[in-house]
């Protein structure tokens, strides 16, 4: 693998710059995917509790999460960061960092209060308070599934029953390591994606001069109290240091691994695991979680030859809509190109084909089709709620639209439908936010005339919501 050899980036501390939103998590937003005010989860999880037993989830115990820009999470679904980089600590380092250590404590131990749960799994908490299925869900069964990495964790829950400060030794067996600080190169700029996460989200906005790159480095300092070693829009493998005989140490005690970006195939060290895996003769034992736009790689063909060699493929699909529409919202993406590659993706023997669309202010009167799209391959889309940016979740949808979508959605001749239900629930519970509306429209009218798109051509129905602007003529 290419990881970087030179010296380890110089991590400054500045927790005393940031010591209000360290201390007190001001930095988490705690937004409802639909509702105005802060939500009140404490509430939620009280109710969860009494009704299904103590709260729990594995992944503070045998998965490890990395983001983009260099600092850990205690799982993969939490805004609260560990406030440490990945180049100080190292991924065996994570598991006992205190924001991972507190939590499990709470989790063991059902009378201690529930502080770190309700920070760290809000929107678990929220997703399952509304009757649907959560992350915290789908994290917990595979584990159980697996009868090796099932045992480790019940000898990790008994070790951090007994430890003061719920501290683990590192496990002998991981389930899912998540290590996305290999860098945030992608060739799409999708209305509903952050500048963290994509290198061309980012350039877009700084060269619309929403933010400027300080601006973005802020977002990430502020919830970390360190320095960031990198500077937008791109996030590259060297800025983190990855120490990479750590990395496949703890790749050779793992049961999954999710390979994501930016764009998966566009981040050579993403194949370039593939590649070490098959060559060290883990592939056999190994399950590849991957993401992907199915986009702009040229030479899919050798991923699907890798990936053939692997125990199991979970292969999720990143797409907002089935068809030409899908190149609006994930531009400049090629429907034609996108298809080509699921239809590839497909004959593997090995796979789980799934695919993840959002739910956006755009899409979501169009999840009929995504659905009878994805039922060609007897797959059910995983629809997620959108939490960033804030000017384009559901919170944004003006009456009238809102009215079309839902007037479309329960024309669906299966209305019983799981997903298109989560959909419904969602749309209909989002409360109209005024001043963000009018951010959407005025984000996307810059973005248009920037890329010379027009959302008119694929959504005529927002028409009325463009009135005035002679681009739109």
């Amino acid at each position: 693998m290419k990881t970087h050899k030179g010296p380890k980036p110089n991590i400054i501390p500045i927790k005393n710059q940031y010591e209000d939103e360290l201390k007190n998590y001001t930095y988490l937003g705690n937004q409802s995917p639909t509702g105005l005010k802060k939500a009140n989860h404490a509430e939620m999880l009280k109710h969860l509790e009494e009704k299904n037993g103590p709260w729990f989830c594995a992944q503070p115990f045998v998965n490890l999460y990395v983001s983009n820009y260099g600092v850990p999470h205690a799982c993969s679904n939490t805004s609260v960061t560990i406030q440490n980089h990945i180049s100080s600590i190292g991924l065996k380092g994570i598991v006992n960092q205190p924001q991972c250590s507190k939590l499990r404590k709470e989790m063991v131990d059902p009378k201690m209060p529930r502080d770190q749960i309700i920070k760290n799994c809000e929107r678990c908490i929220e997703t399952e308070h509304s009757g649907h299925v959560s992350t915290r869900w789908q994290s917990n069964k595979p584990v159980y599934d697996d009868p090796e990495v099932s045992a480790e964790l019940e000898r990790l829950i008994d070790i951090t029953k007994e430890d003061p400060e719920g501290n683990i030794p590192t496990p002998n067996r991981f389930h899912t390591i998540r290590i996305k600080s290999w860098g945030n190169f992608c060739n799409l700029r999708c209305l509903m994606c952050s500048p963290e996460d994509s290198s061309g989200v980012a350039q877009e906005i700084i060269d619309l001069g929403e933010m400027d790159a300080e601006t973005i480095l802020k977002r990430s300092e502020e919830r970390t109290g360190v320095k960031m070693p990198w500077k937008p829009p791109l996030i590259r493998y060297s800025d983190h240091a990855m120490d990479e005989d750590e990395f496949l140490e703890v790749l050779s005690k793992t049961s999954r691994i999710q390979l994501i970006g930016g764009e998966t195939w566009l981040i050579k060290q993403n194949i370039q695991i593939l590649e070490t895996a098959i060559e060290k003769g883990w592939a056999s034992r190994l399950t590849i979680f991957c993401f992907s736009n199915n986009f702009g790689y040229p030479n899919m063909k050798y991923i699907h030859h890798l990936l053939s060699q692997f125990k199991k493929v979970v292969y999720r699909c990143s797409m907002e809509l089935w068809g030409e529409k899908n190149n609006y919202i994930r531009y400049p993406s090629n429907w034609e190109a996108v298809k080509k590659n699921i239809d590839l993706i497909a004959t593997l023997p090995n796979v789980d084909l799934g695919v993840n669309p959002t739910i956006n202010p755009i899409n979501c009167g169009y999840a009929h089709e995504i659905i009878e799209g994805a039922a060609e391959y007897g797959i059910v889309p995983s629809f997620m709620h959108t939490s960033r940016p804030q000017w384009f979740n559901l919170k944004c949808l003006p009456d009238d639209i809102k009215d079309i979508h839902l007037s479309r959605l329960y024309s669906f001749g299966d209305t019983s439908n799981a997903a298109l239900q989560k959909v419904i629930y969602y749309v209909e519970n989002a409360e109209f936010d005024e001043s963000r509306y009018h951010e959407m429209i005025a984000g996307i009218k810059r973005r248009d005339k920037h890329r010379g798109d027009n959302i008119l051509k694929y959504f005529p129905e927002w028409t009325p919501h463009f009135k005035g602007d002679s681009y739109y003529e």
